[in-house]
């Protein structure tokens, strides 16, 4: 098979969703209108490379704004909407910050960031139940004007646990990825953490500096990996929480505002519940 047949998209392969009443609720909350310069239905009106980055954000830091910038950049996203997530599923610990608080620290730490969001898509369930990212990626894509693209973002070490998130193989063709790594990482990694029913190839089209793999599940649908092997960012939230048990402020990490929330509601200390 030729790699380009990978990517050839299609009816079988776009991925898209028709739009759909929760979708239309959607629309009309905060996750669009907050769009800072734009108005009411400027997101309709041509199209958008739209990035969803998803994650515990518990602490959102330098890593994640760094990851965006990147992937902003090489991909040429108009948007990248950052969402916490409520319940993650493969993780036993519940975050060691709520919800409130990581969202109330992401919105500071996106403070005065050119073209990233916060998004609450995938706020706690009222079930109780887990939050699964096939489930937001396909909200969105409901919700997106024809011609729009949408890119799930997230780091390499994120991505080696892909095969054992809920419905993986259905995901991984859900939308388009893009998975960024530090210099230094085994990009052959990204590639053998794939579920078994998913099928790679290497991308003969040019994508300027970023590599690009091919995917397709066993339903013929297509979908790329771009892969960003030069983040220089070196943050990581766990080590941050370690350093603020320990008395520290890793203020290199942090926002200045995210650091002083943290200060302020004495996050991440020993023995703190939520």
């Amino acid at each position: 098979m030729a790699a380009d047949s990978v990517c050839s998209g299609g009816p079988d392969g776009d991925g898209r969703f028709a739009p759909s009443a929760m979708a239309a609720r959607w629309l009309t909350s905060p996750h669009y209108r907050n769009f800072k310069g734009d108005a009411g239905d400027a997101l309709c009106s041509e199209t958008m490379r739209i990035g969803l980055f998803g994650g515990s954000f518990d602490p959102p830091h330098r890593g994640h704004i760094a990851l965006a910038r990147l992937a902003g950049e090489r991909m040429g996203l108009g948007r990248v909407l950052f969402a916490p997530v409520g319940l993650q599923p493969l993780k036993r610990d519940r975050p060691q910050a709520s919800f409130t608080d990581r969202v109330a620290m992401t919105r500071l730490a996106l403070s005065g960031e050119k073209g990233m969001e916060l998004s609450l898509i995938d706020a706690p369930r009222a079930d109780g139940r887990p939050n699964y990212t096939i489930d937001a990626v396909r909200t969105l894509k409901a919700g997106l004007a024809a011609g729009d693209e949408l890119f799930c973002l997230m780091g390499a070490d994120s991505f080696l646990s892909i095969g054992k998130w809920y419905r993986s193989s259905d995901l991984l063709v859900a939308c388009d990825f893009v998975v960024a790594s530090r210099p230094g990482f085994d990009l052959s990694r990204v590639a053998a953490a794939l579920p078994p029913n998913i099928s790679v190839a290497s991308s003969d089209a040019p994508e300027g500096d970023n590599l690009v793999l091919c995917l397709r599940n066993a339903g013929r649908r297509q979908s790329r990996l771009y892969l960003l092997p030069d983040l220089r960012e070196p943050a990581s939230a766990s080590g941050i929480r370690e350093s603020l048990q320990r008395g520290a402020e890793a203020r290199g990490d942090l926002d200045a505002a995210v650091a002083a929330y943290i200060r302020e509601h004495g996050l991440y200390k020993e023995g703190r519940e939520l």
